[in-house]
């Protein structure tokens, strides 16, 4: 069952897993209302492990509602608890307040900042009226087919600032309308107080191959889904590094960005993630940054498989997961249950980002 969340102007949930290797996630929304003018997160005392889809949905609501960042412009990803930060903003400053409101985000164990400051040229500020800035967002909100199970109004425009109100089906609708409202010209920043589950659902973050036919291309989930089966493709494919690779998905456009060692597997990478149903175009960004040649180690299969056990056992919000680990010539094949999709996404994580693998193999089944 979802638990429902308030979050005025600018707050923060938090999220608690418990348990060790057989994998139940326990959600607990912990809502922070802030005043109108205050633009800072309130974080939780303790953060415990959180699924790196989570964590990314809830840094680009951070951005989103952060003021002087232009969030529109920044990709964001995660990777076991480290998040990546790429894109442009227009000054050394946007650039520090943009990795602080990423920091400040439960679960978050390290921010890698490769915001690139690209200086705007000088232009007059055009005004535009508080009560035309609030039409325009109600009139996008209102025709956005992925918010047509939400419902969402401008609760008030003061100085470019918009307060939304209401009640989003789902976490990532909630971020939906914040991004459509500060797509908007005229808005400085985004506040929220719209009611919202705070967990992602499994049908937000994955989707598997005989539903992909029957996908809602309207759903505020979509970019969710294509983004999870880019990288377990990029996982699977020994000759794509992709605890290295990055990936950000807006109206279908995926952005890779990151490094790789080699220009074919910047090529391959790119063409793994245009096989994938609903994907309208890649932009690869990827930097080719050559490795350097190590000797193969006698017993690294063997040191990879304990060193991947050990990392499950200790992941608590794998604690109800039961999960055997084979691993042969560095690639990695994950059999047994986990407690949902985000688990298995998880652990198809630590498996990858573990030394000495090139590839992983998830057999894994969720448990009905």
């Amino acid at each position: 069952m979802f638990e429902f969340t308030r979050i005025h102007r600018i707050s923060i949930a938090n999220f608690e897993e418990s348990g060790p290797l057989n994998r139940r996630i326990r959600s607990l929304g912990l809502a922070v209302a802030l005043a109108i003018a205050s633009a800072s997160w309130a974080i939780p005392a303790t953060a415990a492990e959180r699924p790196d889809t989570w964590i990314t949905t809830k840094t680009k609501m951070a951005l989103l509602m952060t003021e002087d960042v232009g969030a529109t412009a920044v990709h964001v990803d995660t990777m076991d608890g480290k998040v990546t930060l790429h894109g442009t903003v227009s000054s050394a400053e946007e650039k520090v307040r943009a990795e602080r409101a990423a920091r400040d985000v439960a679960g978050v164990v390290e921010v890698r900042n490769l915001l690139q400051v690209v200086e705007k040229e000088n232009q007059k500020s055009i005004a535009i009226d508080d009560e035309a800035i609030s039409k325009e967002v109600a009139k996008r909100i209102d025709a956005d087919p992925a918010l047509r199970d939400s419902k969402i109004a401008v609760q008030s425009v003061n100085r470019g600032v918009v307060l939304l109100d209401g009640n989003a089906k789902t976490l990532t609708a909630h971020l939906r309308a914040l991004e459509d409202a500060r797509a908007v010209t005229g808005v400085t920043r985004v506040a929220s107080a719209i009611e919202s589950p705070d967990t992602l659902a499994d049908d937000e973050i994955w989707r598997d191959a005989k539903s992909d036919s029957q996908a809602s291309g309207t759903s505020a989930a979509r970019d969710a889904w294509i983004t999870t089966a880019a990288k377990v493709r990029l996982m699977a494919n020994a000759a794509t590094p992709a605890f290295d690779i990055n990936v950000d998905t807006r109206e279908g456009v995926v952005t890779l960005f990151g490094t790789v060692p080699t220009k074919d597997s910047r090529d391959q990478a790119a063409m793994e993630v245009k096989k994938i149903d609903g994907v309208k175009l890649v932009e690869n960004n990827l930097q080719v940054v050559p490795h350097v040649s190590a000797a193969a180690v006698e017993g690294q299969d063997e040191r990879s498989k304990l060193a991947i056990e050990k990392r499950l056992e200790a992941r608590e919000d794998l604690a109800d997961a039961n999960i055997d680990v084979e691993v042969a010539n560095g690639v990695v094949r994950l059999t047994g249950t986990v407690h949902s999709q985000s688990d298995q996404l998880t652990a198809l994580t630590v498996a990858r980002t573990t030394d000495g693998v090139h590839s992983v193999i998830g057999d894994l089944k969720v448990k009905q």
